[in-house]
């Protein structure tokens, strides 16, 4: 097993069978590019969660058993109430209990057991269900896909949870078009899930449930709205995946100097071989190989990558403070050992909201120790006081990286954080990361590591997170019914349906995604139908056409 702090005392276990109040195992995984990367209903990701048996779930490339996932990913919360008393969320391995739970908090800012229960599901939603779905000229509980009939979109009658529990949505939940903005989801009446990229999940998951045991500290009353997204391109992007998190308030308290951070325990293949680094560019902690050969102690073990190693990092794309262009810094970027030093396990609440604050677990603050090549430094010696640790880049033994301070190489963990804001009660605040992994490579290690490549990557995930991709038009053979002919596609100015025979029962119309009804010209020939699409914004829109022989529904992209 991995980890030493990993254990679960036998009083643990009898406790948690006598309350019935165990963790939930739900996992599902946005895996339609180049990564398979796992998310849990309790907020934590790419690793199982599963206490018996702990184990990654986090693959690159796809396909693979190879894994950057390490253990215990998990989003950390803390801010200050007007009294001046902190509190604070946060996830590890789980052998000390969940501070955060599956489901949204009722009116009282409090989440039971059997109401966590019931929402301790992941919706899971590709934009090809999305695009057949908009073909469909009516729409059944036998023609719509379960998690589009289930999408827990506010009011909908056919929302279901785990285990197929009907679950009552009151208020806002998942997001969705809602096409005669009446407010509810309506998926027979042609409501869809409003779903980022090609292949998205969405949960939710509140900090005042049933436990609060692993900071044991106040909890925040916070209510996370999660979605974890992708792109399938054939190009740079499909090396990222995204997550969105709604951070809504229900508690009474407004939270000042609140932080949102990541821990991120990527581990590249083999665990004790990596080294960590920082981007501030791109408010991004990067992780990477300190060695040539990636699991050769270990016989390259499964999950290992020989010599063939990529990179991997995570970015702040959107946080609270980015106004157009201009974008706050990242707030802290720090790490902490698998022991019990003042650098090592936080145990108590200050402990975990210390290492989002640039602090070592004391109160101590990290330090620039580096004096030159060669020499140790980790960031808690004699120095400066700093917010980052390692920002040089690996190829630059002048700057401070571990590689250049030849740091003993080891099982590297991370804490992302933002700046401070504030979060008042009732209010929300957005947070959004991607996940980037370069392609492997034989360079990718110390100390013939840059970070040239990762940045790279990272600019694409900005670039695309902030200008999302249109959908990728839906093949014909995918969602068209009765043979209709659609040609160019995409189209600029002119579309053209081709017929058979032409007739006087035919019936033509152009929608976009809403489902709104577009004013284009149409003429007509005895073999086709033409349309003038010039006056059109460009995107993606639906055609539906029908005659006494024909009902067809197909998507198109005006560029």
């Amino acid at each position: 097993m991995k980890r030493t702090t990993l254990f679960l005392s036998a009083a643990m276990c009898i406790a948690q069978a006598a309350t019935a109040q165990a963790p939930f195992l739900t996992i599902d995984s946005v895996n339609i590019n180049k990564v398979n990367a796992s998310v849990l209903v309790h907020g934590d990701m790419w690793w199982n969660g599963n206490l018996a048996d702990y184990a990654t779930k986090c693959f690159f490339p796809n396909g693979t058993r190879k894994s950057i996932g390490g253990f215990g990913n998990a989003v950390w919360m803390s801010g200050y109430d007007g009294a001046g008393q902190l509190h604070i969320a946060a996830q590890t391995y789980r052998q000390n209990g969940n501070d955060y739970w599956p489901g949204p908090l009722n009116s009282a800012d409090t989440l039971t057991y059997a109401i966590s229960h019931d929402w301790a599901r992941i919706w899971k939603v590709n934009r090809s269900d999305i695009q057949f779905f908009q073909s469909q000229a009516a729409h059944t509980t036998a023609n719509t896909h379960p998690m589009i009939l289930s999408w827990p979109g506010r009011g909908n009658t056919n929302a279901t949870g785990n285990a197929g529990v009907p679950l009552s949505v009151a208020t806002d939940m998942a997001p969705f078009i809602d096409v005669n903005s009446n407010g509810i989801y309506e998926p027979l009446l042609g409501d869809y899930p409003n779903i980022k990229g090609d292949q998205a999940l969405w949960w939710v998951f509140s900090d005042n449930g049933p436990a609060h045991t692993e900071t044991d500290g106040k909890p925040l009353g916070v209510e996370i709205h999660a979605m974890s997204y992708a792109y399938s391109r054939g190009t740079m992007i499909d090396n990222v995946v995204y997550y969105d998190y709604e951070i809504v308030n229900k508690s009474a308290n407004n939270y000042s100097n609140f932080r949102f951070a990541l821990r991120g325990d990527l581990d590249i293949g083999y665990y004790l071989n990596d080294y960590i680094g920082f981007d501030s560019t791109h408010r991004m902690g990067i992780q990477y190989n300190a060695t040539r050969d990636d699991g050769v102690t270990v016989g390259y073990a499964p999950g290992t990558y020989d010599s063939a190693i990529p990179m991997a990092g995570v970015t702040l794309v959107s946080l609270p403070g980015d106004a157009g262009s201009s974008y706050v810094p990242a707030g802290s970027f720090t790490y902490y050992n698998n022991d019990a030093s003042i650098i090592g396990n936080p145990t108590v609440d200050t402990h975990y909201n210390n290492y989002m604050r640039s602090k070592l677990n004391n109160g101590q603050h990290f330090r620039n120790d580096y004096v030159g090549p060669g020499i140790m430094a980790n960031g808690h010696g004699a120095g400066p006081d700093c917010n980052y640790v390692f920002t040089g880049d690996p190829s630059d033994n002048t700057k401070w990286s571990e590689c250049a301070s030849a740091n003993m190489p080891g099982d590297r963990r991370f804490i992302l954080a933002s700046n401070d804001f504030t979060l008042s009660a009732g209010a929300t605040q957005h947070i959004g990361m991607a996940l980037v992994v370069t392609d492997t490579s034989q360079t990718n290690y110390c100390s013939a590591a840059s970070f040239t490549n990762i940045k790279t990557l990272a600019d694409t995930a900005w670039n695309i997170y902030h200008n999302p991709l249109p959908p990728k038009p839906a093949a014909v053979s995918d969602i068209a019914k009765g043979g209709l002919d659609l040609y160019p596609n995409p189209a600029n100015n002119i579309l053209h349906i081709g017929l058979n025979k032409s007739s006087s029962e035919e019936q033509v119309s152009v929608h976009n995604p809403l489902g709104q009804l577009m004013e284009v010209p149409v003429t007509r020939t005895n073999t086709e139908v033409v349309l003038d699409i010039s006056r059109l914004v460009p995107g993606v829109y639906l055609v539906h056409y029908t005659s006494e022989s024909s009902n067809a529904s197909v998507t198109f992209r005006k560029y």
